[in-house]
């Protein structure tokens, strides 16, 4: 009798495809490497996927798929008034900032390869697609926060919008090629920092500093700063899309 086909195949094809793409680079990585790691034949392999760069596109749509629903969870969140919700907002999407950039560091040789789109125009354009899905929705967000008066009616969105996208995919590009693992909470907070005191209006900066500013204060934040670190929370679902 011939043998059943095994259900899971793929997946395990596509966890040692991971493995292998992390450890040797999508250039020297062999569909032998994966289904080595994988315990599988190349016949399996092939019945899956047509090539080693096909397993290592699939790969990157799931990554990519995996940052997308994270930027879209911020979606469901509300911007507090100004007199109320701040601190607890800030946990939320604190928690929310550091769950993808943990995701981005955890993976972060994966990481790596996918940020430079496999080093081939081939995946560049799903790149792009995403770095213009994480603009707009920052964008969307920024429009949402001017109207509900958290930030500058002068403000320029779409400047604002590119230039939070910009600093958060250059703060991911960093972080992959780190050796060791930084503190990802203080990197965060003086992002939000210096983008927030440059979009909030006065009314809102003002409401924040009589605020506590426990939760958000880092050893290393001279009072004044940490003092404004409030910001952060009626504004994250903003920067929580911009990883």
């Amino acid at each position: 009798m011939p043998r059943p086909s095994d259900p899971h195949a793929k997946s395990r094809l596509l966890e040692a495809a991971e493995r292998v793409f992390s450890e040797k680079g999508l250039d020297r990585a062999k569909v032998e490497d994966i289904t080595t790691q994988a315990g599988l034949s190349k016949g399996a392999f092939y019945l899956h996927f047509d090539s080693k760069s096909d397993a290592f596109k699939e790969l990157l749509s799931e990554v990519l798929a995996h940052l997308q629903c994270r930027i879209g969870e911020a979606k469901d969140g509300n911007l507090p008034a100004l007199n109320q919700g701040f601190e607890h907002a800030l946990e939320v999407w604190l928690a929310r900032d550091l769950a993808m950039f943990e995701f981005i560091w955890k993976n972060r040789a994966l990481m790596r390869i996918t940020l430079e789109g496999g080093r081939s125009a081939d995946y560049q354009h799903l790149i792009e697609h995403f770095a213009s899905y994480a603009q707009s929705e920052t964008e969307a967000l920024l429009r949402q926060g001017v109207a509900a008066g958290i930030y500058r009616s002068s403000l320029d969105v779409e400047v604002a919008a590119a230039f939070i996208a910009g600093g958060y995919d250059r703060f991911a590009r960093q972080l992959v090629r780190e050796s060791k693992k930084p503190d990802l909470k203080k990197r965060l907070r003086e992002l939000r920092w210096m983008v927030i005191t440059g979009a909030g209006t006065p009314e809102l900066i003002s409401c924040l500093q009589q605020l506590p500013a426990e939760a958000e204060r880092g050893d290393s934040m001279p009072p004044s700063e940490s003092a404004a670190g409030p910001v952060a929370a009626s504004a994250s679902a903003v920067l929580s899309k911009t990883v």
